[in-house]
């Protein structure tokens, strides 16, 4: 099993920082983690970075347009790095499931009367601030819903050195050859050519592999029955 200190060996080694079988010092070690932590937490903002995504389950009170969400939130949970737009909720009296439309602040400055009460809400917006993120629905929903709030997963940053690394394929060579573009800064090297064209292009490898599959879809109108669509005008 790789740990962060194998990950750490090979990367010093490939800016000619450290020699087969040689092991760093103490504090070479420390500040390589802590470059290593950075790193995955940097990746962790990129949504093709990141392999997986998470499900966060909360009931969202009936009559109650604003909520929080982290760990002092109203919802207790991982702060999301990013709302993903595949975020629905469960009406859990039918078992029906409802997607939910994300909105900017400009969307939601622009609704007037933002009070307006339903049986679903259309639209959440929320203000990514920190620790807890802030979200309004709108229109504000009559019964108390599940919602289920889908966000990247961050990659798991080692707490230690002999932390084992578990990633999917891929990873750990885009790791070791990053983390060697960011300790070659620390030491004052210039990576290898070599080096730096692997590191992109592992990476770019993972953002690939991660992007998530297009969906094509159409009008219902063109799709639906016998009548024609009338492309110029926009209708049948």
């Amino acid at each position: 099993m790789t740990t962060a200190l194998d990950q750490i060996k090979g990367a010093l080694r490939l800016i000619g920082e450290l020699a087969e079988g040689e092991s760093p010092s103490s504090d070479t070690t420390i500040d390589s983690l802590s470059a290593l932590n950075q790193m995955l937490d940097s990746w962790s903002i990129e949504r093709l970075a990141v392999y997986t995504t998470q499900d966060q389950t909360f009931t969202w009170p009936a009559s109650t347009k604003d909520r929080t969400f982290g760990p002092t939130g109203d919802f207790v949970g991982t702060r999301p790095v990013d709302l993903d737009d595949s975020t629905y909720f469960i009406d859990t009296s039918t078992g029906v499931s409802y997607g939910i439309g994300l909105i900017n602040d400009q969307q939601y400055n622009q609704i007037s009367v933002k009070t307006v009460t339903s049986t679903y809400p259309q639209l959440l917006w929320v203000d990514d601030a920190n620790p807890d993120i802030n979200m309004s629905i709108y229109p504000v929903a009559i019964r108390a819903l599940e919602w289920h709030f889908i966000s990247v997963l961050e990659l798991a940053q080692p707490t230690t050195s002999a932390t084992s690394l578990v990633f999917p394929p891929g990873y750990l060579r885009a790791f070791r050859y990053n983390l060697a573009v960011e300790l070659a800064g620390e030491f004052g090297v210039e990576p290898s050519s070599n080096v730096s064209r692997i590191a992109m292009t592992s990476k770019r490898s993972l953002k690939r592999i991660n992007n998530p599959d297009d969906v094509m879809s159409f009008p219902s109108q063109i799709v639906s029955g016998r009548q024609r669509y009338n492309v110029f005008a926009g209708n049948i």
